[in-house]
């Protein structure tokens, strides 16, 4: 088959980052379906936005004329992806969330919800559960401390995984090959202490593996810490990780080990839980 060759195109904003992206220019036969990708592209708006939008916004931002922005949307609409107020409005569809809710990474939620109840409870910190999607880390649940200053992060928001302590404990679980293969030529810095390049990422991920469990100081925001541990079948895949995060101010080198090790232990109670589950011949959902 003949390959295409590469292009780079600028696709419409998403997570507030306008992507410019290597693509690979298709034969007709192959060419992808440029109407599925906006339908995509429209959810996704839809979704980050959490209220109406107007036909006007959307258009505009999925760089599409209004007739073939409506259209598109009275599609989805007519599926119940979208829904139709007055006054040209539009807003996500309770379809979306039916199928999101059968994305498999989902299913370990409920296995570890009630163990981060009790991680939280215990560390009076906040617990988190993410996966890992490409280079991304995105999250699943969390479940909030007591403490009046604690670190919010949104569930179901992206982070790029070489600056969170949840993306350097799956990272660390990946054979070398699978890492080559998902990191990026540049490593983005989103604070003053995100680590930017391979060699300092793997050195932070050879001491991930030997401690167990990953540490992050100033990564994602430069006044959060974070400790956390990937949970691991039997074959040492991860399907998740743990995380505690912290406000820095509150933590020492010392205290953060300590948590570090609580948030190991949490982990594996979850794989435990996951694993036992499978044994006993109920479905497993995540990975």
């Amino acid at each position: 088959m003949r390959q295409g060759r590469a292009l780079a195109i600028d696709l419409p904003l998403r997570h507030g980052i306008a992507w410019h992206v290597q693509k690979t220019a298709f034969t007709n036969a192959e060419r992808p379906l440029t109407g599925v990708a906006h339908a995509l592209a429209a959810l996704e708006h839809l979704a980050e936005a959490g209220r109406e939008l107007p036909l006007g916004s959307l258009a505009r931002s999925l760089h599409m004329s209004k007739p073939g922005a409506h259209r598109l949307l009275a599609t989805l609409v007519a599926h119940g992806y979208a829904e139709h107020y007055p006054g040209g409005l539009y807003r996500l569809g309770l379809r979306a969330w039916e199928l999101g809710r059968a994305v498999p990474e989902l299913g370990i939620v409920s296995v570890a919800a009630p163990i981060m109840q009790d991680l939280t409870r215990q560390t009076d910190e906040s617990s988190i559960l993410g996966v890992l999607s490409g280079c991304e880390t995105v999250y699943l649940h969390r479940v909030d401390a007591g403490q009046a200053v604690r670190v919010h992060t949104d569930v179901g928001s992206r982070l790029p995984a070489h600056c969170t302590s949840t993306g350097l404990a799956l990272l660390a679980t990946l054979p070398e090959a699978d890492l080559g293969a998902i990191l990026p030529a540049t490593l983005e810095a989103i604070s003053v202490d995100s680590i930017t390049t391979h060699e300092a990422l793997r050195a932070e991920l050879a001491q991930t593996r030997a401690r167990g469990y990953a540490m992050n100081f100033g990564g994602w925001r430069i006044d959060v810490a974070g400790v956390a541990a990937a949970i691991l079948d039997s074959a040492g895949h991860a399907a998740g990780a743990l995380c505690i995060a912290v406000p820095r101010y509150r933590v020492t080198q010392a205290k953060l080990h300590a948590l570090g090790r609580q948030v190991r232990a949490g982990a594996g109670t979850v794989a435990a839980s996951l694993a036992g589950d499978a044994g006993a011949g109920r479905p497993r959902n995540a990975r």
